[in-house]
C-alpha cells in the first residue's frame, strides 16, 4: 500500500471557465440565428425600385394639388403625380415583403438549428401597413374638419405627419418600425445601428421638407425621388455587411 495522496482530477473547469464558455456558447447561438441580412437587401430594393414612381412627368410646382384618389392609395402621397400607382406598389411590396421575410426566417431556423421568433417582427409590419392607409384620411380628417381650437392644438402633430404621408414616405416608416422591432429581437448591434441610422435619415429628409420654404419652381421633377432614395443606401449597405459577416462566419465554421 502506497502512503501517497491520489492526485486531485484536474480535468474539471473551474466556474469562471464553465460561464465563459456558456456565454460563448450563446455568442454563437445568437450568431447563427442572425438572419437580418435579407429584410435589409430586401426593402432597400424595393425603395430602387420605386424610384421611377417618386418622378415628376414634367417640372412640378412646390406644392402639387392634392389629388382625389381611392383611400387604398394612402401610401402614395397626394403631392407626387403618379400617387395611385405608387401607395398601390407599396401596398403590395410592404406586405409581400413582410411575409417574405417570415418565411426566410422560417427556412434559416430549420437550416441552422436556431430560430429567431419574427410573429412580433410581421405584426409591426402589417398593422404598420395598415394605418398608413388610415392615417392620411384621419389626418386630414383632424387638420380640416375639427373645431378650430382643437385644430391648432393638434396641428403640430397632424401637419407633419400629413405632410410625410403627403410627400409618399409612410413607407419608409413602416420599414423602420419593423426593423426597430426586429432588432429588438434579434438582440443585434449591427441591426439595431442600421435600423436608428435609417429612421433617423427618413426624419431629416421630412424635417428638411417640413421646415424649408419652397417657393415655386424650388422643387424639380426628380426633388421626391431624390428624398425616398436617400435613405435606401443605408439599408444596403448594412445588408451587404450583414451578408458578407455571415458567409465568412460560415466558412470559419466549416
Amino acid at each position: 500500500m502506497s502512503d501517497q495522496p491520489n492526485p486531485a482530477p484536474q480535468s474539471e473547469d473551474g466556474p469562471g471557465e464553465l460561464l465563459a464558455s456558456v456565454a460563448a456558447l450563446r455568442r454563437r447561438t445568437r450568431a447563427a440565428r442572425h438572419a437580418y441580412w435579407l429584410p435589409l437587401l430586401l426593402f432597400g430594393l424595393l425603395m430602387a425600385v420605386a424610384a421611377p414612381l417618386y418622378v415628376e412627368s414634367v417640372e412640378s410646382p412646390a406644392l402639387r394639388a392634392t389629388h382625389d384618389n381611392p383611400a387604398l392609395t394612402g401610401l402614395g402621397g397626394d403631392f407626387l403625380e403618379r400617387s395611385a400607382a405608387l401607395g398601390w406598389y407599396w401596398l403590395v411590396a410592404l406586405i409581400g415583403g413582410y411575409l417574405l421575410s417570415l418565411w426566410w426566417y422560417r427556412w434559416h431556423g430549420e437550416r441552422v438549428g436556431v430560430q429567431t421568433p419574427t410573429r412580433a417582427y410581421l405584426i409591426a409590419g402589417i398593422v404598420g401597413t395598415l394605418v398608413g392607409l388610415v392615417l392620411p384620411i384621419v389626418l386630414r380628417f383632424m387638420l380640416l374638419n375639427t373645431a378650430t381650437a382643437v385644430s391648432n392644438v393638434t396641428s403640430w402633430v397632424t401637419a407633419p405627419l400629413l405632410g410625410v404621408s403627403n410627400r409618399g414616405m409612410l413607407p419608409h416608416l413602416v420599414i423602420a418600425v419593423g426593423l426597430v422591432v426586429l432588432a429588438r429581437l434579434e438582440r443585434s448591434r449591427g441591426l439595431t445601428a442600421v435600423a436608428v441610422g435609417y429612421a433617423a435619415a427618413v426624419l431629416l429628409v421630412n424635417i428638411y421638407f417640413h421646415t424649408t420654404d419652397f417657393q415655386p419652381g424650388d422643387l424639380n421633377r426628380f426633388s421626391f425621388m431624390l428624398a425616398a432614395l436617400l435613405p435606401a443606401p443605408i439599408l444596403l449597405i448594412g445588408g451587404t455587411v450583414a451578408l458578407l459577416a455571415t458567409l465568412k462566419a460560415s466558412k470559419r465554421s466549416t
